[in-house]
């Protein structure tokens, strides 16, 4: 397997992982209560304000992959790498908030309880 199918696998894996989230977390936003959730979220707060600096970190890289983007000429490879490896952090970077947010929100184990 060369290097341009291996990153296509991780792209499309970390993308799954990314939707799977997204449907577990909205899951959880429509079954529990919006005071409950507000409190796993502040309990949370400290945790989930530093992997937002993260994501927006990744927001921001994600602006340089366009800036790059619009001043490349067309049909060019040249920043074919740096995009790549752009693209990946931001991805990353969702995911890994994504993530906290899913562990802040759900409900604890009943042997915590």
């Amino acid at each position: 397997m060369n290097s341009i199918s291996m990153f296509n696998f991780i792209d499309l894996a970390v993308r799954l992982c990314i939707v799977i989230l997204s449907l577990l977390t909205s899951y959880l936003l429509l079954k529990i209560d919006a005071d409950v959730i507000r409190s796993r979220i502040y309990v949370s707060f400290k945790n989930l304000k530093k992997y937002f600096i993260f994501l927006t970190f990744g927001f921001v890289l994600y602006l340089f992959e366009a800036l790059i983007t619009i001043n490349s000429i067309v049909g060019s490879t040249q920043h074919d790498p740096v995009k790549g490896a752009i693209l990946t952090i931001f991805q990353l970077s969702i995911l890994i908030f994504l993530y906290h947010l899913y562990i802040a929100i759900k409900v604890p184990d009943r042997c915590i309880l």
